[in-house]
């Protein structure tokens, strides 16, 4: 009888560390995740270790979004299972948060529009990500930006994620962040789709090797910030 083990609360960019009892050393296994997003698409994945589900998230229906639906920023419920090769199996279902506890969001209106990020504790950066969509065509992958920003606040950084405004929103809100108190100084605004799509959130159309570059790009990003890094073994 199969025993998964080690499963905790934890973010959703953090890899999903867990292990096996009552499996024959060196077994061959099958894990899998299920989660079902807002829209109320489902999105699986399959790998031969725990670590390897979440940055390969597949929508189970070919008209799910781009990107995994989760502008609520709730709480996801990740269902994983292993599987051996004698039929035998274990299921277990794990909580991933995109906001940490004490992670507060604000909505900004008027001469600048978006979303601020504040993180629990003292701020050890700030970034402002432009997320207003570019005519003629607007990259879907937009709709990761606030998700990027929830989860850069859970690691200690203020996000802010610019939608639009009036006259000139990007250096409005450079001057409107350096009054919010406690704030680190930011002296530009980066456009969102330079944070990307983070590790664990569902990105449609991707293969393997882009989910291990995407990752590394996150890491790299949490490193520049000085945000409290990922988990790792």
């Amino acid at each position: 009888m199969l025993d998964i083990r080690g499963a905790s609360p934890g973010l959703l960019d953090d890899p999903l560390l867990l292990e096996v009892g009552g499996a024959p050393p060196n077994a061959a296994l099958t894990w899998r995740a299920r989660v079902r997003d807002d829209d109320g698409f489902v999105w699986r994945a399959a790998a031969p270790t725990s670590e390897g589900l979440l940055p390969n998230w597949v929508p189970a229906k070919p008209t799910a979004g781009p990107v995994m639906a989760l502008r609520s920023l709730r709480a996801v419920d990740v269902d994983v299972r292993v599987e051996g090769t004698d039929g035998a199996a274990s299921s277990r279902t794990i909580t991933r948060r995109l906001l940490d506890e004490g992670v507060r969001a604000r909505r900004w209106k008027g001469e600048v529009e978006g979303t601020l990020f504040l993180p629990a504790g003292d701020a050890l950066a700030a970034l402002v990500l432009d997320a207003r969509p570019a005519p003629p065509e607007p990259s879907p992958l937009l709709a990761a930006a606030p998700l990027a920003a929830a989860l850069l606040a859970s690691r200690g950084v203020l996000a802010f994620v610019l939608t639009g405004g009036r006259g000139n929103p990007a250096a409005a809100a450079l001057e409107r962040l350096a009054q919010v108190p406690g704030a680190p100084p930011v002296d530009h605004v980066t456009p969102a789709l330079e944070a990307g799509v983070p590790p664990g959130v569902g990105y449609r159309g991707e293969s393997a090797p882009d989910a291990d570059v995407r990752a590394l790009a996150w890491d790299a990003l949490l490193q520049r910030l000085g945000a409290r890094p990922r988990v790792r073994r």
